[in-house]
């Protein structure tokens, strides 16, 4: 008898201890959601000045090079508006753990995928603008 209840009571220690890691992971992966969201909103001024500065020589000489940057910037404008529509606080507090787990994975790829191209635009337009 002594036997069975050891065994019970190891096989629910290690649940336990599987369900606190996968808790952990999830706020953690939570956090780094998070904050790479705040430093893109951060970005997203930059991206609304740059525009603003763009758009006086959008009607130059060169206004095809110019609109396509603007162009980029505006597509990075609205993934980061439409990522921040479709992700739901409210959705992931009702799933599971492993179900938050991957919706969490897969958010922070598409936010580092956005902050690439953000960058990627915002370097276009600084250097653009700095000629």
């Amino acid at each position: 008898m002594n036997k069975k209840l050891l065994s019970f009571l190891f096989v629910l220690f290690i649940f336990c201890s599987c369900n606190e890691a996968e808790q952990k992971l999830s706020q953690e992966l939570n956090d780094q959601v998070m904050q790479l969201h705040d430093q893109l909103m951060g970005k997203t001024e930059d991206v609304l000045k740059l525009k603003r500065r763009l758009d006086s020589l959008s009607t130059g000489k060169d206004s095809v090079n110019v609109n396509k940057i603007i162009a980029s910037l505006n597509k990075s404008d609205e993934s980061m508006m439409d990522w921040m529509h479709h992700f739901s606080l409210d959705s992931l507090e009702k799933m599971d753990v492993s179900n938050k787990i991957g919706y969490l994975k897969k958010q922070l790829e598409a936010l580092k995928n956005l902050e690439k191209s953000t960058d990627s635009s915002v370097h276009a337009a600084k250097t653009y603008t700095i000629k």
